[in-house]
């Protein structure tokens, strides 16, 4: 069997490579002597094909790894570089780039042998980007139309089915998660699919007892929950509570030390968001379709229109506009900081 497992989710490559390696026997050192892995950077085909017509050592099955391969033939590259001058360095990988017309006869051969795998091997071919096309690409899912080859990708999911991602893997690590647990998950760690993993164990340790993590719990043991106050001072600008966003920019400011700069993307973000969500809905669109224009999750749609429906399209348009005019100050040095975030602050809630 050949696989290709490719795509940027490192941890979904992590794991579909290790069930492979799960298969290869069930003594765990004779999986070890059955398994070779190979720089995809550097290995020919020739080794490539040596290292999987190898047969397996008291075992039935054996597994070779190969990183980078597909991605190195198919991208194009210079021509080999001249020997370094004594006393000089030489970069390994470097040293192993192809001519073109060498490169080439790399793929075909690739190409060819493909269809000469022994039954006995377990090539995996894994790349860290995906591949979109090519030939490669192309006679693997044909072969895996055969039940010859199996095709894996592992993309991280988009923004707005994070949560969906969140949940499953809780389930999968059987932990109770409260919606508002998800949010902040999502908001506080983003699409960082190990991280995510990581976090969802530790709360589960936590938890012990089988309870609903919160999102008290989530604020108390997921690193840069600092950013809670920065979602919750966006959030409190766009329902003009003027009280709320004061304390919670002073907190940000002085106490979390976060730099105005991000503090002035996050609120443009949020106003940007609001008015993108005003125009949507004045067009008729529903919010499963505003949350996939906006690529935000479906049920954060009706707390954006709920802000956005307190503002009208003037308002929210010279909102922006401040908000790139207190840019302009910090960066130009007309204003400090505190001075430029306290003027907006003032701007944005005036009336409120």
């Amino acid at each position: 069997m050949i696989t290709l497992i490719h795509g940027p989710a490192e941890l979904l490559r992590a794991e579909a490579l290790a069930q492979i390696r799960g298969q290869v026997a069930d003594d765990p050192s004779l999986a070890d002597l059955n398994t070779a892995q190979l720089n995809g950077r550097q290995v020919t085909v020739a080794e490539l094909e040596n290292a999987c017509d190898a047969l397996p050592f008291l075992a039935e099955r054996r597994l070779v790894i190969v990183e980078g391969l597909v991605r190195r033939l198919a991208a194009p590259v210079r021509s080999r570089k001249t020997a370094p001058e004594a006393g000089e360095g030489e970069d390994d990988e470097a040293s192993e780039e192809l001519a073109p017309e060498l490169t080439k006869a790399q793929g075909k051969a690739l190409l060819a042998y493909l269809d000469h795998v022994p039954p006995t091997t377990e090539l995996v071919l894994v790349e860290e980007d995906t591949i979109g096309g090519g030939t490669v690409l192309r006679r693997l899912m044909e072969l895996q139309g055969e039940g010859k080859a199996k095709v894996i990708l592992c993309a991280k999911p988009r923004r707005n089915e994070l949560p969906d991602w969140i949940r499953a893997r809780a389930r999968l690590r059987k932990v109770k998660l409260d919606p508002s647990a998800v949010a902040d998950l999502a908001d506080f760690v983003g699409d960082e699919l190990r991280q995510l993993d990581q976090e969802l164990l530790k709360l589960a340790d936590y938890a012990g007892d089988g309870r609903a993590i919160t999102r008290a719990d989530v604020r108390r043991l997921v690193p840069a929950t600092r950013a809670a106050s920065v979602f919750e001072l966006a959030d409190a600008l766009g329902m003009g509570d003027a009280p709320t966003a004061a304390r919670l920019m002073q907190h940000a400011l002085d106490v979390d030390g976060e730099p105005a700069l991000r503090l002035l993307a996050m609120i443009a973000r949020q106003y940007r968001l609001l008015l993108q969500a005003k125009a949507l809905q004045a067009q008729g669109a529903r919010p499963a379709d505003i949350g996939r224009t906006l690529e935000v999750a479906e049920w954060t749609v009706p707390k954006l229109l709920t802000q956005a429906g307190r503002h009208t399209f003037a308002a929210l348009e010279r909102a922006m506009g401040r908000i790139l005019a207190a840019d302009e100050a910090i960066k130009t040095g007309k204003m400090g900081d505190r001075e430029a975030m306290d003027v907006l602050l003032a701007e944005l809630t005036q009336g409120a």
